[in-house]
């Protein structure tokens, strides 16, 4: 098997029920068991970066 890495070349925005979906959804069984775990584990293993991210947000750069 073998993956190629190619620039994109047409993107199409997700509908608007889609987005932001955990945000407004986050008490659902596929949120509680299945986006939660993997949005704490990549809090835990990038959290410093993401510490930095909020603080720059925050400041507006």
């Amino acid at each position: 098997m073998v993956t190629q890495v190619e620039p994109l070349n047409k993107f199409y925005p997700a509908e608007e029920y889609h987005r932001e979906y955990y945000r407004n959804n986050s008490a659902a069984p596929y949120c509680q068991y299945v986006i939660a775990p993997k949005l704490a584990k990549l809090q835990a293993k990038f959290s410093e970066m993401l510490k930095d991210a909020q603080a720059a947000a925050a400041s507006g750069r």
